[in-house]
Parts: C-alpha cells; structure tokens; sequence
C-alpha cells in the first residue's frame, strides 16, 4: 500500500461571489500538489471568522500550516502563534521593494511574506451614467438630484466596514496612528462622521453590503459608482466591460480622499515552520513568489503581485482601468498592523452601527467608550 500524501492546510478569505481570487488560489493549490505529491488544503472562511480562529490558536484552538491574509493581521503575531518567516522566503521579496517587507512586519518582526498589494479603496463609476467620474463630491451634488429623480443612487459605499470610512478621514486630516501609538482623532473623526451622514441622509451616499448588495446594485446600473477595493476589479470588469470605469475617490472641500492599502501575505500559525511539516511549508511559499504564479494573479484574476518583473510586464499588458488601478496605489498610504490597532478597528465599528440612524455624537460616544474599554485589556 502506498502511503497517504502529507496535507498542507491554507485558511484564506477570498469569500463572497465576487472575489474571484479564490479560483486562482485554487488552481495553484492544485497544480502544487499535482507537480509535489502532497496535498495542499484551501478553506475559505469570511474574515470575521478568520480574524477569530486566528486569535484562537494561542488558546488551544486548531491550526493550519498557512493563512493567506490582509497585512493587518500579521499583528496577531503572538496571539496566533506564528512563526517568524525566515530569511531564505524574505530574499524572495526583498529584491522587489523593500517596502513590501515592511507592510507585514509587526513590532519589528517579519511575521508575514507578502504575496499581493494593493487592497485600496478607489471610485468605480458606471460610465452610462457618469460620462466623466465625478472628481469632488461637490460634483456629486450637483448631479445627485437628476439622478435621484431617475431612481439612481449617486454613490454608494459599505459604511458598516471601518475600512470604507478611512478616506472620510484622511480628507478631514484625521489618521488612527500618533507617534507610533493607535488612537481616535476626535476632532476629525467627528466631522467625518457628520459628513458621511449628512449626504447619506441627503440620499446622495448609500451604504450597502460590500459583498453583495453593493456589487450588484452597482452592476444593474441601479448605483451610479461605489467606493470599493482593488480586490473586486475583476468582477466588476467581467459584468460591466466598456461601462466601468475607474478614478480615484472624489475630494472632499478641495481635500483628497486618501485610501489605506496593504500588502495580502502568507503567515504561519501554530509555529508551522517549527514543525516536521517545515521544509513543505517553505516549499509551497517559495512557489507562491515565483515569476510564474504571480504572473498568474495579475493576468487570470487582476490583483496586483510584489514581484517586480511580473508587474512590469502587467503594465504592458493591461488597459486604462488596470493602470488607473495602479497608480492610485501609489496615491495611497499603508496600513498601520500594530497589534493594538484592531482596537481601533472594532471600536470604529461600533459607532458605524448607530451611525444612520442615532447621528456622529452617538457615533462617537460608541467608538470613544469601546476604544477606551478594549485599549485597556491590550
């Protein structure tokens, strides 16, 4: 009899019928473990879920050998018992910017290799609709009640999610990190906060399911434009082909919106690399970075990968939008991962509950009480 393939296990959370990234990862897992002779395992989950697994295994909870996941959670570094990524998968970035090792390196320490960038926030419009995108949204309102009149929803955005509310923020000066340290600028969160509800009440800004609602709405030409992610493009350019268009986020009183980003990387929970499944678990990493598969990521399924030559080649390959996406990357400004910014996170969320319906002071009274209570147990 022969003996049973080893299994390599990779949580990931390209959930959601429009992140067509998990076909590719897929594929690569399969054309992996076809070429090696071990099986490598992809189990999809959405992040919430991922985020609490993760944050399990330091209590007992089960572990895979790998996750695939945003750049912020390489923060859980202790709580998820990751192994440091070694120096022979951190030569394999380090030639394509060294800026890309730095967005998985938490408390100073390389707990994730990424895989992929991006991960911003930009404007995709309905070019029916919007023959030019709208650059401030003083144009939004000026247009926003032809198109209300038509039963079009000027702009939507998923405002349930922290992440969505960022350029709010950035137009207002506002920004989670002060010398090093997570925290809630009350001055400019607050008047974020009025903003996005004054034109929400106005109808100008609807909030709706980033992965769901949002997409479809936008597709069936019901949504004029959305503030999304780079991660949906390929989606959206399937269903909408010559009509989606794509801009950077409307300016805010001659202010720029500025969108997070962030690497998406490989980690190692349960301290994979220090167990008899490590020289496989480097193995598949190594493959994952390689010319070959990142080709892959930005030709099959559009994200854009670390390595350098395979985003060369990209650029010259791609249209309008894929640049478009590409440039406003460089426009953004990279996530913080310090651990004690999922207190931030959560706390942002609270008060974009109450947000629509109680106003920006309940808002804030939320987000204030919840940040103080969670920063205090970190």
């Amino acid at each position: 009899m022969g003996s049973h393939p080893k299994k390599l296990v990779i949580w990931h959370e390209f959930d959601g019928p429009g992140d067509t990234s998990i076909e590719l990862l897929e594929r690569l897992c399969h054309e992996y473990s076809r070429q090696n002779d071990i099986q490598v395992i992809p189990e999809v989950m959405n992040i919430s879920e991922l985020v609490i697994r993760l944050n399990a295994v330091g209590e007992g909870g089960e572990a895979p050998q790998m996750a695939l996941v945003p750049a912020d959670m390489a923060g859980f570094g202790q709580k998820a018992k990751y192994s440091r990524v070694p120096d022979e998968l951190l030569s394999l970035v380090a030639p394509h910017g060294s800026g890309f090792l730095e967005s998985m390196r938490s408390e100073g320490i390389p707990y994730g290799l990424p895989v992929l960038t991006g991960n911003h926030l930009v404007l995709y419009y309905n070019r029916e609709i919007y023959p030019e995108p709208p650059a401030s949204w003083e144009e939004i309102e000026d247009l926003g009640d032809g198109l209300l009149e038509k039963g079009i929803i000027p702009v939507a955005a998923d405002l349930r999610e922290p992440y969505w509310v960022m350029p709010f923020l950035t137009a207002f000066g506002g920004w989670p990190m002060a010398e090093g340290t997570p925290c809630l600028p009350q001055s400019e969160m607050m008047r974020a906060l009025q903003y996005v509800r004054t034109r929400m009440n106005s109808g100008l800004l609807a909030s709706l399911n980033g992965s769901i609602e949002l997409l479809e709405g936008f597709i069936a030409g019901e949504v004029g434009a959305i503030i999304c992610g780079e991660w949906i493009y390929n989606h959206l350019d399937r269903h909408m082909t010559s009509k989606l268009g794509v801009a950077r986020l409307p300016s805010i009183q001659g202010r720029p919106s500025i969108s997070m980003s962030s690497a998406i990387g490989l980690v190692f929970p349960g301290y994979s690399l220090e167990s008899e499944l490590r020289e496989e678990v480097i193995s598949f990493a190594a493959f994952m970075l390689s010319a070959e598969s990142q080709m892959k990521w930005g030709t099959e399924v559009q994200r854009i990968p670390v390595h350098s030559e395979a985003r060369g080649r990209l650029k010259n390959l791609t249209g309008v939008n894929r640049g478009t996406l590409a440039t406003l990357l460089e426009e953004s400004r990279s996530m913080p991962i310090e651990p004690a910014m999922a207190s931030v996170w959560e706390a942002i969320r609270a008060g974009l509950l109450v947000l629509e319906k109680e106003g920006e002071a309940s808002a804030w009274s939320a987000m204030d009480q919840h940040f103080k209570q969670s920063a205090g147990v970190l």
